[in-house]
């Protein structure tokens, strides 16, 4: 999982020139006003409660709008909502105003001196939704009050669009939803807002019929969704209670081609032009079929094995699905991998298989069972070092001095790093006694070979411990179409300094497979570019964008191949292929110290640190 969430997005705002905001000058004073005033509208109120610990957003009523007679589409009130969740929002980062004239309202932010460097326009005429760039949406964010995932990160930002002049541009209308603005108030399809500024944001509202809840990413999407929640959104639903119409279903399948033909990062990739096109029509008729067999399986086809790649998957089926509060949707599709997944995910989960018989037959003991002291093995004048994982510890489980390493990833490197220097002192002073019983470490190998990564930033923040260099990690945006590059520098002893923190007198290699995959093929990648060290194993099993939570209008949670993606390179070439190793060596000596040592001794040149 590459989960960087897109924190650093907002702070590349200061870097762009107010040149790139064209909307800013257009007035179409000329236009003809529209609104929605003469509609009739149903508007109930609906209670919300957030579960997103990162975010403390107050219970609240939130008012539900719809055309009368048209009881389908579900509308908000954009600053009702934003108001409400505040402590999500900040809603002192911007501004906003109406132009009747050209019937639209701006949401804008201002710098020190009062200029614009970032906006938001609201088009209900021709129901378009304009941006600047998707860093808005970042930057009216507040912070994670529970994971700072900046710790220990000294970091600097270029960004860099493929025209400077571009903007953003959402078309609902093409998607057959309309933008209302009636009685003063900008009216959005509730499935628009949630995709944009919350799915964006890494949480996602449900509306289950009843009530409106919000939680992290999404229902079994990330990590554990609390028990209140699922039973608050699930359990508790009205929505099973009457069987889906036509027009709900085509509500539902139109905003998934918003969201597809949007925001699917790997679009280009696979030479996506119109997801509607790239599904066919037989699989277009079962999405808009009211019968939910119908359209799961469906959901299954697409999703798990005709785009076949391991970000994209189903986390909750819709509302229809029976609720089972012991068996999760993907723990009840994994006990027939061979029928509801493709074959890359097959593929994938025998070699993990193997490798973790293989790996855990070397410690004896159960992975779930590592103490701080097994994630290090000794051969020779070599460590290698195993991560299953970059995490980000909150800030109470880092209150736990103790067990910070069992939470975060960095805390974990500090550990191990620490046990190789107290082992290499040890090691000295045995050898001026004339004792050669331990030898002194010299180098070092990072085990990724079962990391499926994580966070971006504990990422970066392990590269820390090999390199005194700006770690330099690349990304392009498909929606923004702009390449970001940040510089960061580690603060690997927690001192709050930043220069010679890496452990550059050991020789550093990397051990890769197919399972180092998301972030961890990210970090190969960087280490590649970067000559940080050798790399042997196998070819990386790809994972290049940053994971995007959907929920659907029936209740389907997916999570995508997101619009952020990591890159190689200055001319920010793809990695989904995942990245070749130096020095081959095969899954079954992965954990064969002997054979690691001889694949090390291949390597004829030092990399520069």
């Amino acid at each position: 999982m590459l989960a960087n969430k897109n924190k650093k997005i907002g702070k590349i705002l200061s870097l762009m020139s107010l040149a790139i905001l064209p909307i800013a000058a257009i007035s179409a004073s000329c236009q003809k006003r529209v609104d929605d005033n003469a509609l009739t509208m149903d508007v109930t109120k609906a209670s919300f409660k957030n579960f997103n610990k990162e975010y403390t957003i107050k219970d609240s009523e939130m008012s539900i709008y719809r055309i009368k007679d048209q009881q389908e589409m579900m509308y908000i009130d954009l600053d009702e909502f934003l108001k409400n969740l505040e402590g999500l929002f900040d809603n002192k980062v911007f501004s906003t105003r109406v132009s009747l004239d050209d019937n639209k309202k701006f949401y804008e932010i201002k710098d020190e001196k009062k200029q614009v460097v970032s906006r938001l326009v609201v088009d209900w005429k021709n129901n378009k939704i304009i941006t600047t760039s998707t860093s808005f949406f970042y930057e009216i964010q507040k912070p994670q009050e529970q994971t700072n995932d900046g710790q220990f990160l000294e970091t600097t930002y270029e960004s860099k669009k493929d025209d400077p002049k571009s903007e953003v541009v959402f078309d609902l209308g093409k998607y057959k939803m309309d933008i209302l603005y009636k009685d003063n108030k900008v009216l959005l399809p509730f499935l628009a807002f949630n995709t944009l500024f919350m799915s964006w944001t890494f949480n996602n509202i449900y509306w289950n019929g009843k009530n409106l809840t919000n939680v992290q990413a999404g229902v079994d999407a990330y990590k554990d969704t609390p028990k209140e929640a699922k039973e608050r959104i699930r359990k508790d639903q009205e929505i099973k209670n009457k069987e889906q119409t036509k027009k709900e279903r085509e509500i539902n399948f139109n905003h998934l081609m918003f969201t597809m033909d949007n925001f699917y990062g790997l679009k280009y990739h696979k030479e996506i032009k119109s997801f509607e096109e790239w599904i066919g029509p037989e699989y277009k008729q079962k999405l808009l079929s009211t019968k939910p067999a119908e359209f799961h399986q469906a959901y299954i086809d697409i999703f798990h094995k005709k785009l076949n790649e391991l970000h994209t998957r189903l986390n909750t089926l819709s509302y229809y699905e029976e609720y089972n509060e012991k068996e999760t949707t993907k723990q009840r599709l994994l006990k027939n991998k061979e029928a509801n997944y493709g074959q890359y995910f097959n593929d994938f989960g025998k070699i993990k298989a193997d490798l973790v018989q293989q790996f855990e037959k070397k410690f004896n003991k159960k992975i779930d069972q590592f103490g701080p002291e097994d994630y290090i093995r000794y051969h020779g004048n070599t460590a290698i070092v195993t991560t299953f994982g970059f995490q980000d510890g909150t800030k109470e489980q880092l209150d736990k001095e103790d067990e910070a390493w069992k939470y975060d990833t960095y805390y974990l490197m500090r550990h191990l790093m620490k046990q190789i220097e107290e082992r290499n002192k040890k090691a000295q002073k045995k050898e001026k006694e004339g004792n050669k019983e331990i030898k002194e470490i010299k180098n070092i190998v990072l085990d990724l070979s079962l990391n499926g990564g994580g966070s971006v930033s504990s990422m970066v923040r392990v590269l820390g411990f090999m390199t005194d260099k700006e770690v330099l990690n690349r990304e392009y945006n498909i929606v923004d179409k702009r390449g970001d590059l940040s510089k960061s520098k580690v603060d690997t002893d927690g001192d709050q300094k930043y220069d010679n923190d890496a452990y550059t007198k050991y020789t550093w290699s990397l051990l890769v497979g197919l399972n180092t995959f998301s972030a961890a093929n990210q970090l190969t990648s960087i280490v590649k570019e970067m000559g940080i060290a050798k790399i042997i194993g196998k070819q990386t099993g790809g994972g290049m964008s940053a994971i995007m939570p959907i929920m659907l209008n029936d209740g389907t949670t997916i999570t995508i191949s997101g619009p952020n993606n990591a890159v190689f390179g200055e001319k920010n070439e793809s990695i989904e292929g995942g990245i070749k190793p130096d020095i081959n060596l095969e899954y079954k000596d992965f954990y064969n110290d002997e054979a690691i040592d001889k694949a090390l001794n291949a390597a004829t040149t030092t990399p520069k640190k």
